[in-house]
Parts: C-alpha cells; structure tokens; sequence
C-alpha cells in the first residue's frame, strides 16, 4: 500500500512539474527578458563633461546622441542654491563648442554652446545659460534668424550657413560666406560677413544681441 501511495504521489509532482515549464505565464517570462534586452541595444550613447566657473562652481553637461544628426542636452548647475531643475535642449544639431565666457564683465561666467548642422549647410546655432550671481541659471534668448534677416538691409543678406562662430574677448563672432542669386552652395561670390554678439540683461531674461 505504501509503495503504491509512493508511486501515486510521484506522478502527480512529475504532471505538475511539466504542466509549469509549459505553462503560458512561463512563456510570457522568456519573452519579456527578450524585449528588456532588445531596449538596452538601442540605448542612446551619454557623454558628460564638467565646467568650472571663474567662481569657483561647476556645471555638467550631458549629451545624449539620439541619431547622428540630433542630440538632447541637460545643463546641471551643481551648488548654485536656487537651481533645483535640470536645464534641457531637446532634439537640436549635433554640438561642436562649449565655452565658459563672461561677455558682460559682471564677474558670474555664461555657458555658451554651439551647434552645427548635419547636412551640406552647416548652419550654426547658438546657446546661452546665464548665471544669476550664482543663485541660479537661466537660458539666454538668442533671436532666432527671422526671414526680415534674410532681406536686402537685414543682418543676414546672403547668408546660408557655413558659418564659423567663435570668442574673443567679451564678445561671440559669427562670420558667414555670403551668397549672391544663382550662387551654388558650394561657390558663394559675395565675400563674407562677421556678426558681433554681446550679452545684456533685458526685462526678464538675459539677450545675446548683435551689435549694430
């Protein structure tokens, strides 16, 4: 009796034991590990770089590449005790500079950040965050180029792209290849053009203008 009650109670643990390892709750499992690591192959690539200010704070920038032509970026004031939040640009050009500058001589430094296009124009982008007496950070507006700019008497006459931005002194320079009608991108015969930009507080917010 107790060898059959054995052998009765070996054969319900085998039944059960194979009903579990083709169980659809089992199957289900397999496939969601499946899918985890499909999302981590297609992961964005992080690089974090560390600025410090003449005052002695820092700031971390994070780039995330989400495609060859566009990136994310997060700015993190680190102990400036107003900042709790993390500044961000969101689907912009690949970076090419960034720079710590102090354009309006006030004694707190800017970051300033420039980008660039992927395709045959380059054209270039530029970015500012502000410190506000190290209490905090702020974005700096930057006019965007407006089709009025692009008119006859406008700042940028014949531009298209191909522009080389850069510091020197307390100023941000962008020269530019200027294009007369007809031209080919890649022959402009107008010469070139050098913008100047200089930083000043306006009603609410810092401005980057160009001078006139």
């Amino acid at each position: 009796m107790k060898s059959f009650l054995s052998i009765l109670l070996f054969l319900i643990l085998f039944a059960a034991c194979k009903q579990e390892k083709g169980s659809p709750a089992a199957n289900d499992k397999q496939s969601e590990t499946k899918t985890t690591l499909k999302e981590q192959d297609r992961s964005v690539i992080t690089k974090p770089s560390i600025f410090k200010t003449s005052t002695g704070k820092f700031i971390k920038l994070i780039t995330e590449e989400k495609s060859s032509s566009l990136v994310d970026i997060k700015i993190i004031p680190i102990d400036f005790q107003n900042n709790k939040d993390t500044l961000r640009l969101t689907d912009i050009d690949p970076l090419q500079h960034a720079w710590i500058r102090d354009l309006d001589g006030n004694g707190y430094d800017e970051l300033y950040l420039i980008s660039a296009s992927a395709g045959s124009g380059s054209y270039g982008t530029i970015y500012g965050f502000a410190s506000n007496r190290d209490l905090s950070m702020t974005r700096v507006y930057v006019p965007e180029i407006s089709e009025k700019d692009l008119l006859p008497d406008g700042n940028f006459y014949g531009y298209m792209g191909h522009d080389s931005i850069y510091t020197a002194e307390n100023r941000i320079y962008r020269k530019y290849p200027i294009y007369k009608e007809g031209d080919a991108n890649c022959c402009p015969s107008g010469g070139s053009k050098t913008l100047s930009y200089h930083l000043k507080a306006g009603e609410a917010t810092w401005i980057l203008a160009i001078e006139k």
